[in-house]
């Protein structure tokens, strides 16, 4: 089963998945190649237009010809010489893909005005370079091509040739330019795999790899819109031609082909070793399976049926040699014996999960029963005309209806939270008397927002328990305004923080809750928590002192503008 449905398939299924990666391995590299190619092609070919432009503004801006004209009426050599270098200074001198312009007149061929490149690389050689060899080989070709322009290669330097003619078209100037070849095809050496390029105008190699156009022939008179990409035995090459500005422009470009077979190599050395290490795997998964897997597992549904008979006290014989079937019986034998006692303690579990909700029940019901009865003692009170007990009694009510949470609501009214708050007051200044002052600065607009139940009331204890000083007095002042969408709720009291108290309260505020603390200290650390769990990490609780060292508890709560409105 293992050789026919898995080996064999798999074999024939490599083979034909390296042929597939080898063909689209290969179709990447080449189009990689080709669109590279294309890229330096184009940027190439548009250097070279710009260069072909360039050379017309001789004949088309009027600063040759009108110097030219005055020349011929004044004969003032030096004048005309000042004014056709300035000319090309201004047009040439800082294009990057010319190395040295010069203009020579037909009435005067050996006076030529010239200026070469701002380029360090470039030097007064190349004006010696053009009058030592190329100035006979230039006024002989241009005085063939009328007004075309012609290119030409001579001692290894590329010149451009263009007639200046007047507004007869009669030739009276010549502009040659000798080009950057090096900057003009920099963009070839991005090409993958580049080694050399060659450009051919009219079938005239520029770079002098070769005599002529080895293409010319096998493409005649054939513009190819994308590159063609060749591979033989001497070698890869990519060739394109263009047309423009009346030439043929052909790019051959050599790649090396080790480039190419490298990346088929690796793909060909992963499969044959994939190939090889397939035949022992296959006899490794083979007995694998049928020692490992395949026994044990006919073993164990064996052991599972005498589980769904019924007979859960079933073990298997295990054998020390099979370690991970020994595992594995091991936790069999482990369920059986403790499936029993599930089934037996879900019985117990039961029960105990029903007293639980009794008891629950129970906890529910004596908060309640004890409201009723202070409400039947307040009642008493007010029989009796003790009124001072029955507004303590009323307080205490509204403190245990604020621990209840009847309706179950998370956020109630601002007005409803300061009732609880006038509730604890009312009973702890039965405590202090007038040793107790308490001031209040609330906005009565923001009465109707909604805050979380309890947040006030545990701050205000704190600061009573905390506030009053060694004679028993305190003073405490809470004010509640707006600041941008943010509701402040600060609670002043005049006791001092020392060291210890701050460092207390910044572990109380930043603890996880596990620590056991007293149930102020958690009333406080509660509010802060409820708030950054609500409202997020911007909202909370913060405990410092201000400028008169009196201990500042602020509140922030977000204002929810929809519910607001």
């Amino acid at each position: 089963m293992l050789l026919g449905t898995w080996f064999i398939p798999l074999v024939l299924l490599s083979m034909i998945l390296f042929f597939a990666v080898e063909r689209q391995v290969s179709g990447q590299v080449r189009d990689t190649i080709i669109l590279s190619a294309d890229k330096a092609v184009e940027v190439c070919q548009m250097k070279i237009d710009d260069v072909i432009v360039a050379s017309k503004n001789s004949s088309y801006l009027p600063t040759v010809r009108n110097s030219y004209v005055k020349y011929l009426t004044d004969h003032n050599k030096q004048r005309l010489e000042q004014d056709i270098s300035y000319f090309m200074s201004q047009q040439y001198r800082y294009n990057k893909d010319i190395n040295m312009t010069a203009i020579y007149f037909t009435s005067s061929p050996e006076a030529i005005c010239y200026c070469y490149s701002n380029n360090n690389t470039v030097t007064y050689k190349s004006v010696k370079a053009f009058r030592a060899y190329a100035k006979d080989a230039v006024q002989k070709r241009a005085q063939e091509i009328d007004t075309e322009t012609a290119f030409m290669r001579i001692k290894g330097r590329v010149y451009l040739i263009r007639n200046i003619v007047d507004r007869n078209f009669h030739p009276y100037a010549v502009i040659v330019m000798e080009l950057n070849m090096e900057h003009i095809m920099e963009g070839f050496s991005s090409i993958w795999g580049f080694q050399e390029g060659d450009l051919f105008v009219d079938g005239i190699s520029m770079m002098g790899l070769y005599e002529t156009d080895p293409y010319q022939e096998k493409y005649p008179q054939r513009i190819m819109e994308n590159s063609r990409f060749e591979k033989g035995s001497s070698g890869a090459y990519v060739y394109k031609t263009e047309e423009s500005n009346r030439h043929r422009f052909s790019y051959l470009v050599n790649i090396d082909s080790t480039v190419v077979v490298s990346e088929m190599d690796t793909i060909k050395y992963v499969f044959f070793l994939l190939f090889a290490f397939m035949i022992p795997l296959l006899g490794i998964i083979f007995w694998f399976f049928h020692k490992r897997v395949n026994m044990p597992i006919y073993v164990l549904r064996n052991s599972y049926k005498e589980i769904e008979r019924g007979n859960y006290g079933y073990q298997i014989n295990i054998e020390d040699s099979d370690e991970e079937f020994y595992a594995l019986g091991n936790a069999f034998n482990s369920m059986s014996k403790t499936l029993k006692l599930q089934f037996e303690k879900n019985y117990l579990e039961e029960i105990a999960l029903r007293d639980a909700n009794i008891m629950a029940l129970q906890s529910q019901i004596n908060p309640h029963f004890l409201n009723n009865t202070l409400e039947i003692i307040n009642w008493e009170s007010r029989l009796s005309g003790n009124y001072k007990v029955s507004n303590m009694i009323e307080a205490l009510s509204t403190m245990l209806e604020a621990t209840m949470n009847r309706k179950k609501e998370h956020l109630i009214p601002l007005a409803e939270e300061l009732s609880y708050v006038e509730a604890y007051l009312l009973i702890i200044a039965q405590r202090y008397g007038e040793k107790l002052q308490v001031e209040k600065e609330i906005d009565d607009s923001l009465l109707s927002v909604k805050v979380p139940r309890l947040i006030i009331q545990p701050i205000i204890e704190n600061a009573v328990e905390h506030g009053m000083d060694i004679r028993r007095r305190g003073k405490i002042r809470l004010t509640i305004r707006r600041e941008g969408n943010m509701l402040l709720i600060e609670v002043m009291d005049n006791g001092h923080l020392t060291p210890e108290a701050r460092e207390k309260i910044e572990k109380l505020l930043q603890s996880d809750g596990t620590t056991e603390i007293s149930s102020l200290s958690l009333g406080i650390r509660n509010v802060d928590k409820r708030l950054k769990i609500i409202y997020g990490e911007e909202c909370g609780l913060t405990i410092k002192s201000n400028k008169e060292e009196h201990t500042v508890s602020t509140i922030i709560v977000k204002i929810d503008e929809g519910q607001e409105q």
